[in-house]
């Protein structure tokens, strides 16, 4: 997460640096020129930028069950508990 922040700061930085100088030379932004030497600086910088990327996979059933029922079960819970609570204050007033 914090290289994903730096990098976009990173990346924020050279874009404004890029746009205020092509601003500088009358060169205005966007442009095809400013957009190839952008895509030149990448090819360059990030040619062998590579991240493995994470394989997302399912939890097992039982796990997947238990993670759904438990939100379930206390979402009843509560609306007993209030329904309860609701008509002891009927009965005590």
């Amino acid at each position: 997460f914090v290289f994903l922040c730096s990098l976009r700061s990173e990346y924020h930085v050279f874009s404004l640096c890029t746009e205020t100088n092509a601003g500088r030379i009358n060169c205005y932004w966007p442009n095809p020129l400013v957009e190839n030497y952008i895509i030149r600086i990448h090819k360059h910088f990030f040619s062998n930028c590579t991240l493995e990327r994470v394989i997302l996979v399912d939890p097992p059933d039982d796990t997947l069950t238990i993670l759904i029922l438990i939100p379930v079960f206390l979402t009843l819970a509560m609306i007993a508990l209030v329904v309860w609570c609701s008509k002891r204050s009927d009965i005590l007033a």
